[in-house]
Order: C-alpha cells, then structure tokens, then sequence
C-alpha cells in the first residue's frame, strides 16, 4: 500500500540541441525518474524513421522474427497477423491506424517491435548519437541496449526489469504511475516529444489509451542478466542445466569421440589458441567502440564500386587495430580484416577520419577493396 502523496517528477529542459545529460548523470541516474523534454526536432527518434523501420520489420523474413514483431488483438497474440502489420503503402501510422480501424473496427490492439533499430540504418545513427553524450557522462553498457516500439490501444508490454527504460512519446499521452524503493511514487503525463527515464529497481503501470499511440522504448541493461532465482537442478555443473554423472564411466565407452563431437573439439583448440583469441577479443573491442551499445546494428549493403575518377569521404569515424598479426577496421558496428601494413591502414583511416576526400584513382588495390567494404558499412561516401 503507497503511504503519502505522489512524489513530483523533476522535469529536465533542453540543453542545445540536446537534453541535460549531465543533471541526469549526477542527480537521477539509478537513483530516481525524470522527465526530460529535447528541443523539437532533436529527440532520439523521428516517426517516418520509426514507422520505415517497423514496416522493414514487419516484412523481414528471419529466423527469429516471430519473436521481434508481435500483434495481439485484445488479449490474443495472433500468431500469422497478415495484413494487420504495416504495410509500405500506408505511408505512416495514421494512415495505418485508418486501415485497422476499418478492419478490427473497436477492439484494442497491440503492435510490439522488439530491436527496431535493427533494420533502418538511419533510426540507429540518430539513436546512437543521441545517446552519445548519456555515455560519456554514465559509461556505455558492456550489454547491448534495447529499442522497442509499443503501437496500440491496449497496454504495452512490460520492459526488462533488470534494465533501465527510457520511454519516448511519438503520438499520444501516456499517464504512467511508477514506484521506486522505500514505497516511493511519482505520476506523471507524458506527451509527444518526451522523454520519460526511470532507474532498473522502479516498476511502472500506464493506463491503455484511448486511441492509438506511439512510443519506443530504450532499454539500459543496469544488472545481471540470468534468470532470477534460477538454482541449477541437482546433479548439474555450474548454471547449465546439463547433467553431469557422478559415477564412475561405464567400461564399454567407444575410445574415440563421434566425428560431429571432435570437430567441435577440435575448433574450441583451435579458436582458444592465443592469436585467434586476442582476433575475437579484438573484434568485440572494435565492435563496441562503434556501435553505441545498440546491437545488432543494421546489416552491411553491398560493397561499394568505385572508379578511378570518384572521390570518397567518410561519413562515420572508422577504428582499427592490431590483433593475433591481423589488421582489423571497424565502423557502425561492422568489423573486416585488411591486408594494408600498419603504416598505409594508419594513414589511410587518418585521412578518411579528418574528413579529406580520397581519390580513388591514387589508391592501392588493398585500399580501394577496404573503401569497397566500409561503403558497405555505411561508413564512406561518394562526392
């Protein structure tokens, strides 16, 4: 039972083109909520982004996309929703809301998109960049951050609870109730173009609207992520559910492992060795200084074709570094291994990183095959 009034919400104002990180570092993060108010046109997301990028889900085919777009009418998930996801033909949520509104008519539904930053390139650099200067301030989590769309009229589903949330309006209002530690409350409207935080230890409520709304949500991983209250079952090694026998092994044992089991052994000797390790380590290093958190990052197009007379720029910062005797380059969460020397690939991505043009005519084969690749990544352009 909740003793005493609702606690107010401090409201945190633009700063530049930005919102006050630095407020939200110091006086609120993991501590308490706020609500944090961009100026217009300078919030994490842009809703014909945001809508591209729930269309691309909804019509991308993988193996896990059952899980990433769900459709629930009233309390039932539709397993095969058809034509009741966005199509590219609807052109924006309203139009897409007119649509269902002539198909379902009243009843209450939920459209959930889990990693849509995933599948639109320019909604993950906007979210990316906006998140940049909360990363300076606070640390850039080591686990990846989440984005989720919520579109309905039902009540969205719950966040991670291990996870801090930002929640950002696009259409609607949103009256949410959140309780923290110590019994502690706040309420609070939250309208379009807000930017509602509460810590990982807070849970929240929000009434279902009364007509269909719009929020993404940006989940922080703050704890551990194993399932909570997880206790091995007996006979189990560690936390993996395999069994491990306690006797002794039976005599009539083949002397040798089955084919598909040393292969595998084989490749975990292979992969432990020290050069082949420091490569993988390396390649997550690169991958994290390039991703903002936000992973998986849309996946590369194709390689770029230059001719002699085109000229490049960059339009990303690209990384690169030694590792098990590779050279290994990296942009927009994407990683390749090169062929240049340390000197040519420490020249070249200096030019490309102070933002000179290259010609592509005075470049070496290895070269313009790493340029071909980082276009790939999004990470250079044509002039």
């Amino acid at each position: 039972m909740r003793a005493g009034a609702a606690l107010p919400i401090d409201v945190l104002g633009p700063v530049g083109r930005s919102v006050d990180w630095q407020r939200l570092a110091a006086d609120h993060w993991d501590r308490r909520p706020a609500l944090l108010r961009p100026t217009h046109g300078a919030g994490p997301f842009e809703p014909h982004e945001v809508f591209e990028g729930t269309v691309a889900a909804a019509h991308h085919t993988t193996a896990d996309a059952d899980e990433r777009v769900r459709f629930a009418v009233g309390p039932r998930r539709l397993v095969e929703p058809g034509d009741l996801l966005p199509r590219p033909e609807d052109g924006s949520f309203a139009a897409y809301d007119r649509r269902l509104g002539r198909q379902l008519g009243d009843t209450p539904f939920t459209l959930a998109v889990r990693d849509l930053h995933a599948g639109h390139h320019p909604l993950w650099a906007r979210e990316r960049a906006f998140l940049a200067d909360l990363w300076d301030r606070v640390g850039q989590p080591l686990a990846a951050v989440g984005t989720t769309l919520c579109h309905g009229t039902s009540t969205p589903p719950r966040p991670d609870p291990r996870a801090a949330t930002f929640l950002y309006v696009l259409h609607g209002r949103h009256q949410v109730h959140l309780t923290g530690p110590e019994n502690r409350y706040w309420t609070t409207t939250a309208a379009p173009g807000d930017l509602l935080y509460w810590p990982a230890d807070h849970e929240h409520t929000m009434h279902a609207p009364r007509s269909p709304a719009t929020t993404v949500r940006i989940t922080v991983p703050r704890t551990p992520s194993p399932p909570a209250n997880h206790v091995p079952p007996q006979g189990t090694w560690s936390a993996v559910d395999t069994l491990v026998p306690d006797d002794d092994a039976p005599d009539d044992l083949p002397g040798t492992l089955p084919p598909a089991l040393a292969a595998t052994l084989g490749h975990l000797r292979r992969e432990a060795r020290p050069a082949p390790l420091h490569r993988r380590l390396a390649h997550e290093v690169l991958r994290h200084a390039t991703d903002g958190g936000l992973r998986p990052a849309p996946a590369p197009t194709r390689p770029g074709y230059f001719t002699d007379d085109d000229s490049v720029r960059a339009t990303e910062r690209v990384v690169w570094t030694r590792a098990g005797g590779h050279r290994l380059v990296a942009a927009c969460g994407h990683v390749t291994r090169t062929g240049l020397t340390a000197r040519e690939l420490g020249a070249l991505i200096g030019r490309l990183n102070g933002g000179e043009p290259l010609l592509v005519g005075e470049l070496t084969p290895p070269a313009r095959r790493l340029l071909a690749c980082l276009s790939a990544f999004r990470a250079v352009e044509r002039l």
